[in-house]
């Protein structure tokens, strides 16, 4: 049955291109192992959602029309539960290949000066790559291994260099392998050439972290209007709109129109306050605008820190988290500091 969904929602290209995120993840799962905890997670969540929807939507219903109803709401459950699961295993597919490209970056500088020592100590290159291993290096270790494997075989080092490279979205490491492999191909002296680009990836790294620090005016002016400005703006919002709504309710609106009174342009005075915003909606509303501004202003900050969206993953529950919190005690403090006004 597995194996019918598979191939039902999931082409072959599509199954190609899981297997390579989770190559590049280093996530050691088997695909068939991921795929069937998946459909077990969307089953879940669709009788969920047929449990929390179902009992409402069938309410005041003939007995003929509830199986239909129960079987829709269980359909449409199902497909927004697939489209979660889908969502989720996306974002942490990319953040975990993301983290695993950033602890390689941080130590491959140390690994290849390591590799140029032994190098300059007479070691042929694959044997300088081997011995350089170090348990600091544990994903170089791994990697190294697979290597030296590969060589073992009968592979070329060339070839195995470029398939670790390829394990990675790091423009740095490939680079650097690019260069490497030249240098292997063109013959002379390899260890000045792996000692340059060891300080050429540190010299890069630095450079980053000189720029991260250059922004940092700018990553707190856009967190302190999300997560500061953004809630306690709304809770104020929220508490004026529940103030009006006391104040437009104690006052004969109705009365005072039937006895002729109305503002200029000939408004009557029984349509002020018809048709606004409820407190329970504009409570929903500043949910959402406040969880959009908070995921938006990760994205940002992480584009502006690190270059990059998935470094600021990790950071989007926190904002959401934390402007939503924000927003409810501020709440909490203005209604005990307006308490008495509109009543």
């Amino acid at each position: 049955m597995i194996d019918a969904l598979g191939k039902l929602f999931l082409s072959k290209s599509l199954t190609e291109k899981i297997k390579y995120a989770l190559l590049k993840s280093g996530i050691k799962i088997p695909f068939e192992s991921l795929f069937k905890r998946a459909v077990i997670m969307v089953f879940i969540l669709s009788i969920l959602g047929l449990v929390l929807f179902g009992s409402g939507a069938i309410k005041g219903q003939s007995a003929i029309r509830i199986p239909l109803i129960l079987l829709s709401t269980w359909v449409i459950s199902f497909f927004v539960s697939l489209l979660i699961i889908a969502l989720l295993t996306f974002l942490v597919l990319n953040f975990k290949r993301y983290q695993r490209t950033k602890k390689l970056e941080a130590i491959l500088s140390d690994y290849l000066q390591l590799v140029s020592a032994n190098l300059g100590a007479g070691m042929p290159i694959d044997q300088a790559l081997w011995y350089a291993i170090r348990d600091r290096f544990e994903i170089i270790s791994e990697e190294m291994e697979l290597v030296a494997k590969k060589t073992m075989a009968g592979e070329d080092l060339d070839t195995a260099l470029a398939e670790f490279a390829e394990h990675y979205d790091s423009e740095l490491l490939k680079r650097s392998v690019i260069l490497l492999i030249e240098g292997l191909e063109a013959g002379g002296e390899i260890s000045d050439l792996v000692n340059s680009i060891a300080w050429n990836v540190r010299e890069t790294q630095l450079l980053k972290k000189e720029i991260s620090s250059d922004v940092v005016t700018y990553s707190i002016f856009i967190g302190f209007a999300s997560l500061l400005a953004a809630p306690v703006l709304f809770a104020l919002s929220f508490r004026i709109n529940i103030i009006m709504g006391e104040i437009l309710g104690k006052i004969d609106l109705k009365g005072a129109s039937s006895g002729g009174a109305s503002l200029a342009g000939g408004i009557s005075l029984s349509n002020i306050g018809e048709g606004g915003l409820s407190p329970s909606d504009f409570k929903n509303f500043a949910f959402i605008s406040l969880g959009l501004t908070a995921l938006i202003s990760a994205m940002i900050i992480s584009v502006v820190r690190e270059g990059s969206i998935k470094a600021g993953m990790k950071y989007i529950p926190v904002f959401v988290a934390v402007a939503i919190l924000l927003f409810l005690s501020s709440s909490a403090l203005m209604s005990a500091l307006f308490a008495g006004i509109g009543l």
